[in-house]
């Protein structure tokens, strides 16, 4: 009966740790990204996109005059 509990909690162990270190992934970081400049009421803000691999990924995605195209600021400047 001991080995049974025993078996039982090693599984949860693992389990745990498995899915501990499918968290802590990181997502994908593109090389560009595409700064909005969304008209809205008074020029109200835009969006950052960064999801472009490559800067004519980038430019084709621009949907106004005004949009434009940056390294991906995480690159340049990354977190420590």
């Amino acid at each position: 009966m001991k080995i049974v509990i025993a078996m039982g909690a090693m599984l949860a162990v693992s389990i745990g740790m498995t899915a501990g270190a499918y968290a802590q992934q990181k997502a994908p970081v593109y090389r560009y990204c595409l700064l909005e400049s969304s008209g809205g009421f008074r020029g109200g803000g835009g969006s950052t996109l960064c999801r472009f691999n490559t800067l004519q990924q980038c430019m084709a995605s621009k949907t106004g005059w005004s949009d434009s195209c940056i390294i991906n600021p995480e690159l340049t400047f990354p977190r420590r």
